[in-house]
């Protein structure tokens, strides 16, 4: 009973594959590695959306390879997919797969280590590479569930290697989506993101073609007890459609996250975004008179070698002016491969000045969203024990709020309803109001 540990960079695609390696390598007889032993193989599923990600990456498997010095290292993910020699060159890396050999894991390693086959299996997405699902059932140590309904990506952005390492966006049939969050379900989880690389893709590739407003409003039909949060969206695939259909999926979590990344006409064009900050605005706003409690989050791309001084000034000033909950900031990392790579960057001071002045804009956004929450009501989903507070339990609230409130070890995995008091340390304490979910 070989003994195994997973070690997940990125996203929550990312996260979600690393949930279905976990299953794939138990259903072949290997045993999640024990608290305090020594796994015989560790498997790293990497990110590679900045330069920083691969040299976490490459960090962590030089310091797996120095702690256990007989394991096996199998590395996996979006850097594997991308440059597999650079990671087959690492200190103890015995096998290196891509992003398609995930699928299909139980027919590229063995029960046996050192497993047999070539130490490099990375293979090429073609032009109409089919979705390869996945169903994890178990989500070991968390209450809510991911499931991929997408995955790849279309789109040119000047800027993004995603495209090259995800392949194009491709989709989980709306039958298999719902059969999915049936299983999930009724195996007992009341939360379930559904995720993609891409997700406002879904459905273009199928045939007949749908949308995800047509694929939530199926979903709408079978009344499944669970809530339904949606990953990523990108602002022009939020149609008039979606957007009407939204307000009518019953238990949709109040949580959008958009990544704006500039507030600059000239700085979207030179990435190869496709919409106007006008645009981006009025969307943001819909949302916040549709759903007033809900927490908006965006993902922003500072540094790009296009940016100004003012371009900058204007994104901070777009982000001030909108009713946000928090930010997800990025100081632009040129990657190989794609056109911005050979634009003159910035000065690396210059960059990280601006990372740092938009990171303290989100803490105020986030810490005056928290304070809106005050004295509102919200649905909560129990996650378990509060770290350091006896006799507390921490939550998520539909509206991505993190929640504290004192209660009782049975009320791990229930959706109660909470009346938040106060703010305490970046998190919101509440008390039950009742016991009966929505």
């Amino acid at each position: 009973m070989p003994y195994f540990q997973v070690v997940t960079f990125g996203c929550k695609v990312n996260q979600y594959e690393s949930a279905a390696l976990a299953e794939t390598l138990e259903g072949l007889g290997y045993v999640s590695r024990p608290s305090g032993t020594t796994p015989d193989v560790v498997l790293v599923n990497t990110c590679t959306v900045t330069a920083r990600a691969d040299q976490q990456a490459r960090q962590t498997i030089r310091r797996l390879a120095r702690q256990y010095p007989e394991v096996h290292i199998w590395v996996t993910g979006c850097y594997a997919q991308r440059s597999p020699e650079t990671i087959a060159a690492l200190p103890g890396v015995t096998r290196v797969f891509g992003n398609l050999e995930k699928a299909s894991l139980a027919d590229v390693v063995a029960p046996a280590i050192p497993t047999p086959g070539p130490r490099v299996q990375v293979r090429g997405f073609s032009l109409r590479e089919p979705f390869h699902p996945v169903l994890v059932k178990t989500f070991p140590g968390h209450t809510r569930a991911w499931l991929k309904v997408q995955d790849g990506c279309s789109h040119t952005c000047s800027y993004c290697i995603v495209p090259s390492v995800r392949g194009p966006g491709r989709s989980l049939p709306p039958e298999e989506v719902r059969s999915s969050l049936e299983t999930l379900a009724a195996r007992g989880f009341q939360e379930v993101v559904l995720t993609g690389i891409d997700l406002g893709q879904y459905g273009k590739d199928l045939s007949p073609p749908l949308n995800l407003a047509r694929l939530l409003r199926g979903l709408a039909q079978v009344a499944l007890p669970v809530r339904l949060r949606l990953s990523s969206l990108e602002p022009q695939e939020i149609s008039a459609e979606l957007l009407e259909t939204l307000s009518k999926v019953p238990h949709l979590c109040p949580h959008f996250h958009l990544p704006l990344q500039s507030g600059s006409p000239a700085v979207l064009a030179a990435m190869g975004r496709p919409y106007h900050p006008d645009h981006f605005r009025g969307l943001v706003m819909n949302l916040h008179r549709q759903f007033p409690q809900a927490a908006i989050g965006l993902d922003v791309l500072v540094g790009f070698p296009a940016e100004t001084s003012a371009d900058f000034e204007a994104t901070m000033a777009l982000v001030e002016t909108l009713p946000l909950a928090y930010l997800h900031v990025f100081p632009f990392s040129p990657r190989p491969g794609t056109p911005a790579q050979n634009l003159r960057p910035l000065p690396a001071e210059e960059v990280q000045l601006r990372a740092q002045a938009m990171r303290k804009l989100g803490q105020r956004k986030k810490a005056a969203f928290y304070q809106d929450q005050v004295g509102q009501v919200g649905e909560v989903l129990i996650e378990g024990p509060a770290p350091g507070r006896p006799g507390w339990l921490k939550g998520l609230a539909a509206n991505y709020l993190r929640v504290i409130l004192p209660g009782p070890p049975g009320w791990q995995n229930r959706r109660l309803l909470v009346k938040f008091i106060a703010v305490q340390e970046e998190v919101l304490a509440g008390k039950v109001i009742t016991f009966e979910t929505k």
